[in-house]
């Protein structure tokens, strides 16, 4: 069975000093990190792939460390670009909830930049893993606009809200299903893996 783990980041430090594409993880992470992925077998996994983000690299750190797994950076796993400095916790989500309903008012990257980007992305990294099972480190609002296209339906704020830091899906891409994690039971869109 081929599979593709999506994982989002642990829990974060929010920093109103620094950007918030510098902002790490908290100090809990490591723990966090292990309990969710207790049960889950990675004898499979050919290697994680993570976003260049300090608290999505450190994600991928922390588990390669548990797991003896190799790592590869992947600039096009990077969060969706913000346009603002650092704003209060309601406004950005205000901002997350304009976003997911469709409302482009150049706070964020544009949704079909970033949706053309992420599933581009993970289609070069399913080529380039030749049928082996991965995992994906990234960020809630490209986890986010991944499903939302993976899956066809229109999930809004309540869908980005209900992914946890960390937390974790897997699908299986022999079957075409969401099999465990956020979003289980959901059958995706074809994805082309490569062939073994």
């Amino acid at each position: 069975m081929t599979k593709i783990y999506f994982v989002r980041h642990a829990e974060i430090r929010r920093d109103a000093v620094a950007p918030p594409d510098k902002w790490e993880l908290a100090d809990n992470a490591s723990v966090a990190i292990a309990k969710m992925l207790n049960g889950i077998s990675t004898d499979s996994i050919d290697r994680i792939y993570y976003s260049p983000l300090p608290k999505a690299s450190q994600t991928a750190y922390i588990i390669s460390n548990i797991y003896r797994l190799p790592v590869m950076e992947r600039e096009c796993l990077r969060e969706v670009e913000r346009h603002f400095p650092y704003v209060d916790y309601d406004t950005f989500i205000r901002y997350v909830e304009q976003y997911f309903s469709g409302h482009d008012d150049g706070n964020f990257e544009r949704y079909n930049d970033a949706r053309e980007r992420i599933v581009s992305c993970v289609m070069d990294i399913l080529k380039d893993s030749a049928g082996r099972s991965v995992m994906v480190v990234s960020h809630g609002m490209v986890i986010t606009v991944l499903y939302r296209y993976l899956i066809g339906t229109a999930l809004d704020i309540k869908g980005w809200k209900t992914l946890n830091m960390p937390d974790l899906s897997v699908i299986d891409l022999d079957t075409g299903m969401v099999v465990s994690g956020f979003y289980s039971g959901y059958r995706i869109r074809y994805l082309k893996k490569a062939k073994s």
